[in-house]
Order: C-alpha cells, then structure tokens, then sequence
C-alpha cells in the first residue's frame, strides 16, 4: 500500500418469563450438573487472535520471502493447504502479468451459507529488501482470515491477494495485481469489501482510510464502538481496496499505517514476528465479529 495526498420483529420476553426461564435453568443444573461454561465473545477473539499469530508465523517459516511472480504457487498452495474448514472451498486463481503469473486464493463462505462480506488481505511481500519476512505487512492479516474462515461458520468470503506490493511504483501495471484481477472478474458479487492490512502491531492503532465508502466506513465505527477499539483516520491510501472502488464496489479499508514510530518498521528487515502480538490479532477479530452483526442487523430493517 502507500500513503497519498429477512424482517423481522425481536421477541423481548417480559421480566417475569426471564426470571422464570432463569430459575428453571438454574433447577435444571442443580438437578442434572452443568459442568460446562459458557464461551464468552471476548475469550473466542483471544483464541482466535492467538491462532491467527501462530498462522502468520508458520506462513513465514515456510516462506520468509513471498515476491509476486517468483515464489506465488508455493505459497498460495500453501494457504490452500491451511484453509481446513470442510464447509468452506479454497480456490487457487492463477492470472497473468508483467512481472509473471500470480496467484489469488479464494476462500468460500460455509456451504449453504449466503456470504455477507468479502474480507481482503494481501500475502506478498516487496521485492528488493534484505530479510523483509512482512510479518505485519501481509503475514499478520493472511493468519487472520485462515484463523477466522478455518475457525468459525461466519457468513464471510475471504480473498488472498498476490502481488499487492508494487516493484517500483503504483501504476495500472505495478502493483494491485491480484486485487485488480478480482475486482475485474466480479469476485463476490456485489459483496461488500473490507481490506484488512498491517493489523498486526503489538502498538494497536487502527485507522480507516478516506477513499473509502462512507456509509462502509460508518458501520466499521460503530462496530469498533462495540468492540471497544478506537479507528483513527487516514487520509486516502492506494492498497487493495482502490481496484474494488474503481469498479464501483462498497469498500472500506482497515489499516495500521504507524508501525514503530514515525513508521519506521514498514517495509523494512524490521517488520518481524516479535513486532506484532495475538491481543492485536484478537482485537480485529472482535471488530470483524461486530461488523458481522452490525450488517446482519442493517440487513433486517
């Protein structure tokens, strides 16, 4: 990336029917035990905050460099070989460009699933600089959506994209490529699409970005709001999300754009694993589940 200038009415039992359905349930464990408890929200996004760091660092054990064009089947047959929900379907997409033949992996929502919104993390990794593994700049969001699509049966569809790092400089033909390819061949419909990029820091500080839907960007607030977290504001950023809004997609991008500081880390050999956290991992899972609920329930009205 870089920096730029069905209806329905709720049943809401009364008092009286909650206290009663509380006691019975309360009669009912002391008669039969009730020895397991209950998961909390908070306690399933540290879990899959913690799964999420573990899929990044194997990601990057497996392969510290991921330049576009060079090493793309491998990797992406490697998230395909991660992606172990057998509700969902991984699909590799190889495409043609000027730096060589890419590859894209698609991770459908649960069969029999409607998918509600098509997350985007980029898995390459910038060509030309010594030891840069992208543990936060491609690793740490890839790990995210494997944790979450393997993890859980939310109605979402998640896209892999390959050769988001430019060469040189942003252009129609350096950089973007794997989102370019989606937002060309329609994937997901009319989904909305949500980037999700260097959210990895163990200094979380999450931002949205203006060349972005309003009312996309809306929904991500009040779902941060829910979460707890606060989204600061940046400017307009070209990452994967410009190619989903130039073919006229609602898009919102979810970024870190201060990693160390004055952003010192990005695209650097010090972008590594120590650098980012599973709490900041978990942190976005919560505002991903929360932005789940927040357009399920728009969808309803």
């Amino acid at each position: 990336m870089m920096h730029t200038t069905p209806h329905f009415i709720p049943y809401k039992p009364s008092r009286l029917r909650r206290w009663f359905g509380g006691m019975i349930a309360v009669v009912v464990c002391a008669l039969v035990g009730c020895s397991e408890t209950t998961t909390t929200s908070a306690e399933e996004d540290k879990r899959l905050g913690e799964i999420a760091f573990k899929e990044a660092a194997s990601l990057i054990e497996a392969h510290p460099q991921r330049i576009a064009g060079v090493h793309s089947a491998r990797v992406a047959k490697t998230l395909e070989q991660r992606l172990t929900n057998t509700k969902r379907k991984a699909t590799m997409m190889p495409f043609h460009t000027p730096q060589g033949v890419m590859v894209n992996v698609l991770y459908s929502a649960p069969e029999g699933v409607e998918p509600i919104v098509l997350f985007v993390s980029h898995f390459d990794t910038k060509v030309g600089i010594d030891n840069f593994v992208g543990a936060n700049d491609g690793a740490s969001t890839t790990g995210l959506l494997i944790a979450l699509a393997n993890e859980t049966d939310w109605p979402i569809m998640c896209l892999f994209t390959d050769g988001e790092e430019c060469v040189t400089e942003y252009c129609t033909q350096d950089g973007l490529h794997g989102s370019w390819h989606a937002a060309k061949e329609g994937i997901g419909g009319d989904l909305p699409v949500v980037v999700l990029d260097m959210l990895g820091d163990k200094d979380y500080t999450p931002a949205l970005v203006s060349n972005a839907s309003d009312i996309l960007n809306m929904h991500l607030r009040a779902a941060a709001k829910k979460a707890g977290i606060t989204l600061g504001q940046e400017g307009p950023i070209i990452d994967d999300h410009v190619p989903f809004y130039a073919y006229g997609r609602r898009v919102a991008n979810v970024i870190d754009f201060d990693f160390g500081k004055d952003n010192a880390y990005w695209h650097t050999e010090e972008d590594t694993l120590d650098k980012i956290s599973a709490d900041s991992l978990g942190k976005t899972a919560a505002l991903v589940r929360y932005l789940i609920e927040e357009l399920q329930s728009k969808e309803t009205k």
